[in-house]
């Protein structure tokens, strides 16, 4: 049976965490809190929320070490204490907790394979953002050679936490922004099968978004990574589909 916990990386969301982890109590998960280098302020603040909720874990960067990095902490703790999978999800709110069961049900299903929201959006969601995450599908399409990818960006994921670590250590993958792309892309690549869900996404009027106009270029320098890197394993993959090929005649 599948062990699951859940992963929260915080970062100045401290106003919108505690209704997140309310909400994912009643499904029974043990939850992960990272408090990605808050100040000491909202690291107070995250103390007080987690300290008397049970199965409740507060890990602590001294450093902001972006999403990615606060994932990837998630998902250590995770495998030293033998979950098989991890359901990210971010502090602000956006993510709809009540389609938990959606991800359990494909994880009893396809324990082998990463599970990932397909966005449905408000129409308070920016259009940049929209059409960001249009250029980035199209760019993974390319990256991974497959139209399997419906949806790279969303924070609202669950991962086959051995998998999801060796790839980590195996790639010099970057920590910020950029995780949920990158992390993706190179799970295909490891052969893990990839389940989409549909799932509603709320921008709140006046929300906060950690995400900042640099971030937009991190993007297009690792698409340009992850693109070179596909050009440079063609040889390696069309050596491979044809030796399947001679093999199954």
């Amino acid at each position: 049976m599948p062990k699951i916990c859940v992963i929260i990386p915080c970062y100045k969301h401290t106003d919108k965490i505690e209704g997140v982890i309310q909400r994912l109590l009643p499904y029974g998960f043990p939850i992960i809190v990272v408090d990605d280098g808050n100040s000491k302020e909202d690291a107070m603040e995250l103390y007080k929320i987690c300290e008397n909720l049970r199965d409740v874990f507060l890990l602590h960067h001294d450093e902001n070490k972006g999403k990615g990095g606060s994932v990837l902490t998630g998902l250590l703790f995770a495998k030293e204490n033998r979950f098989t999978h991890a359901i990210q999800i971010d502090a602000d709110g956006q993510h709809c907790v009540e389609d938990i069961p959606k991800i359990t049900d494909i994880i009893s299903e396809n324990p082998d394979a990463v599970v990932s929201g397909s966005p449905i959006y408000d129409d308070n969601a920016p259009k940049s953002r929209v059409i960001g995450r249009k250029i980035t599908n199209f760019f993974v399409k390319i990256e991974t050679l497959s139209n399997e990818i419906k949806d790279a960006m969303i924070g609202f994921r669950a991962y086959p936490v051995d998998l999801t670590c060796q790839c980590a250590k195996d790639c010099n993958l970057n920590f910020g922004m950029t995780f949920d792309i990158e992390i993706l892309v190179r799970l295909k690549w490891a052969g893990a099968p990839i389940k989409f869900f549909e799932t509603q996404v709320d921008y709140p009027k006046n929300g906060y978004s950690n995400f900042k106009v640099s971030d937009q270029l991190k993007i297009s320098i690792i698409h340009t990574v992850l693109c070179t890197t596909m050009i440079l394993r063609l040889p390696y993959l069309l050596f491979k589909a044809l030796f399947k090929s001679h093999d199954s005649k």
